[in-house]
C-alpha cells in the first residue's frame, strides 16, 4: 500500500507522519485490497480560522475503483480521524456489496414438522 500525503502550511511534516501512521493502522486488515492512498489537506478560510480544515482521503482499490471521502473539522487531526473512519466504513460496505450471491451466507431454513401416522 502506497500512501501519498499532500499538505499546505507549517505543520506539514507532523501531519504527514501522523497521517501515514494512522492510515496504516486503520487499513491494516484491508491492505491487500488498497493499492494507493492519497491524503490531501486544505485550509478553506486561510488564516481567518473557524471550522475550515478539510481532509480528503482517496483510496484506489485494486481492480475495484476509487473511494473518495472529504471531511471538514476545526483542526487537522479531527478532520483526518473522521475521514479515515468514513473511508474504512465505505471500503467495508463496498466489499460486502461486491460479494457474489453464492458467497453470501444463506438464510436459515426452518423445517416443517411432519406427522407420520402409524396405521394399525
Amino acid at each position: 500500500m502506497h500512501i501519498i500525503v499532500e499538505t499546505q502550511g507549517a505543520d506539514a511534516k507532523d501531519l504527514g507522519e501522523a497521517s501515514e501512521q494512522r492510515l496504516r493502522f486503520a487499513l491494516r486488515r484491508l491492505a491487500w485490497l488498497v493499492d494507493t492512498v492519497r491524503v490531501s489537506y486544505r485550509d478553506a478560510n486561510g488564516p481567518r480560522g473557524g471550522v475550515d480544515k478539510q481532509c480528503q482521503v482517496q483510496l484506489h482499490l485494486r481492480s475495484r475503483g476509487n473511494i473518495v471521502v472529504k471531511t471538514t473539522a476545526d483542526d487537522w487531526y479531527a478532520a483526518l480521524h473522521a475521514a479515515i473512519r468514513r473511508a474504512v466504513s465505505r471500503v467495508v460496505k463496498h466489499l460486502q456489496q461486491s460479494r457474489p450471491l453464492h458467497a453470501r451466507p444463506l438464510k436459515r431454513l426452518e423445517l416443517a414438522t411432519v406427522n407420520v401416522g402409524t396405521s394399525s
